[in-house]
Formats: structure tokens, sequence, C-alpha cells
């Protein structure tokens, strides 16, 4: 380490670094283990969306492919009986399977398909002013 060399210090660090990276890792290990994804959330009914409300949503995604612009998308993922969780991404739209009704969100991160019978809202993203 830069300025710590030779004092000691260094080697603490690491330790430390590569003991957190340790706890880490068997934290993960455990989550798989159990089944569990992420800390529990509050599962919920599916939401109802309105018809006109649903055609917006719709609209957002196709012009998100055609104009290249971000949109926040929150969709209902069913996880037991009827009853799932309810996720929210942000990205453009760069693929729509129309046979299948997902769509592929990108953004830095990742990229994954929304079913389009599960959405729940859609915004168009604002740009961020620096």
């Amino acid at each position: 380490m830069f300025l710590l060399e030779g004092t000691g210090m260094a080697k603490n660090i690491e330790d430390f670094s590569g003991s957190m990276e340790m706890a880490v890792l068997k934290h993960a290990l455990s989550l798989t283990k159990s089944g569990e994804e992420s800390p529990a959330l509050p599962l919920v009914g599916r939401p109802v969306v309105d018809e006109d409300d649903f055609g917006e949503m719709c609209f957002r995604v196709y012009d998100s492919t055609q104009y290249d612009y971000a949109i926040t998308v929150s969709w209902f993922r069913e996880t037991a009986g009827g009853l799932g969780v309810v996720e929210t991404a942000w990205g453009v739209v760069r693929n729509i399977d129309v046979g299948q009704k997902k769509f592929k969100l990108v953004n830095d991160w990742e990229a994954q398909w929304i079913g389009v019978e599960d959405l729940v809202r859609v915004v168009k993203t604002k740009r961020a002013s620096f």
C-alpha cells in the first residue's frame, strides 16, 4: 500500500480486506444454499393495471427502441401461489419478442427479459444534469 508500506499497517489492511471478502463470499454462499435471492421482500398480489395505462406503457416500451431513450420499468414477478414482488429496473429497450410477449431491457450492468403482461409501471427516465 502506498505510504503505509513498512509501517505494518499495510499488512493489517490486507488482512482486513481479505477477511471482508471471505465474509461476503460466505454470506453469498449461504443465501444460495437457502434459496434466497435477496433480503425478504413482502409478497403482494398481482397489481391491477388499467387498460389505458397498459397501452401507454406499451407505447413507452416501443418508443424506447425507436428513439433510444432510457425508461424505468416496474413489473410483477410471481414467486408463490399468485403472490410475488414488484421489481424495478431502468435501461433502454433493445429487443421486442412479439411471439413471447417480452422485451429486453439493457443498462450498464445487466440485460433482462421482461414480460409485457407483467408490466406495472413504465416512465421515461429523466436525464441527470451535471
